[in-house]
């Protein structure tokens, strides 16, 4: 009986791998019509990057709930088509660099990785909620999960902030809008920018529309230590942040006027780079430095889009924390 049990299980896992591996399938190379198959194809590099990824995406797959994964179908269908866009324009040895940059990036994002290589850090894994009736709303929201059990807490918080039950119900209306002929809609995908044992850093993008004129978009960080199971805050990097703050505005509307003259357009008349700068939601963490995320409307019009503000640590040194937990370590 104990034989039996372990077959069975171990043909269980077997087929969800293969359940896996069919949801993420190699290209066939015999059939390779795409650019990007066929760099896939004729680039051993690439082909190995892609063979890893697919592992991930595996291994991923094989730890979901069956309501989540479907959901990861989904994803990896829509990440293929936004590789192959973000690659359309590059030919020959660029196109294999674009394809090998990206592939590498969702390996990552599968596996619970951070860009900077951390193998101290605990695993941030992707979760998938998905939820359809076509003609009046679509959403669809991937949100990170620490494995656990590590940040129990950032997993209740982050799962709250994207899976509200009053925002869903605000899109789950049972007439569709017809204003700009699209039923409503909620998207959330995230980038962890940054992923280390006492500092993650993951930036949220939702998408929604409810009605009104358009579509509206924001971001927002999450700025985290695992190993404490806390937010980070300014004060955890900025020496004196009501000095600091301010200052730090004065850079960044500076950086986005060459922007505004450039591009002709304007910020609004009480635009206040302090109130972004000072609210850690909008500090996006690397190795290399920090980008501070302006929202629509946050500094100037709608049309104006999402704005950025980079800082390399060098030019933020004067106003950080003496041993405080910028730069990362």
């Amino acid at each position: 009986m104990i034989f039996g049990r372990s077959l069975l299980a171990t043909l269980a896992v077997l087929a969800a791998l293969a359940s896996a591996a069919l949801a993420q399938p190699a290209p066939d190379c015999g059939k390779a019509t795409t650019p990007s198959e066929k760099a896939i194809c004729g680039n051993p590099e690439l082909a190995a990057a892609d063979r890893a990824m697919g592992m991930a995406f595996a291994a991923l797959f094989k730890t979901l709930p069956p309501t989540q994964q479907s959901g990861l179908r989904a994803s990896q269908r829509q990440w293929v088509g936004a590789r192959d866009a973000a690659c359309a324009e590059a030919g020959d040895a660029a196109l294999a660099t674009c394809l090998l940059g990206e592939t590498e990036k969702r390996r990552r994002f599968l596996a619970g990785e951070g860009a900077n290589g951390s193998t101290a850090a605990p695993k941030l894994l992707p979760a998938f909620f998905d939820e359809t009736k076509k003609g009046l709303y679509e959403i669809t929201v991937e949100y990170p999960q620490f494995a656990p059990p590590a940040a129990a807490k950032f997993n209740r918080e982050v799962h709250d902030l994207t899976l509200d039950p009053k925002t869903l119900s605000e899109y789950r209306q049972t007439e569709p809008n017809r204003n700009i002929g699209a039923s409503n809609f909620y998207q959330v995908d995230y980038e962890t920018t940054y992923l280390g044992l006492h500092l993650a850093s993951v930036t949220l993008q939702f998408s929604a529309y409810g009605g009104g004129a358009h579509p509206n978009s924001w971001r927002s960080t999450m700025l985290w230590n695992p190993a404490g199971d806390k937010s980070v805050d300014l004060a955890d990097f900025l020496a004196e942040p009501k000095t600091s703050v301010p200052a730090v505005g004065v850079v960044c509307h500076d950086k986005l006027a060459v922007e505004a003259k450039a591009e002709d357009w304007d910020f609004f008349d009480n635009a206040d780079f302090g109130a972004v700068v000072g609210d850690p939601k909008t500090w996006a963490v690397d190795k290399d430095g920090v980008t501070i995320l302006f929202n629509p409307y946050s500094v100037a019009a709608y049309v104006v889009g999402p704005r950025e503000c980079r800082l390399t640590y060098a030019e933020l040194k004067q106003w950080l924390k003496p041993g405080g937990v910028l730069p990362p370590h």
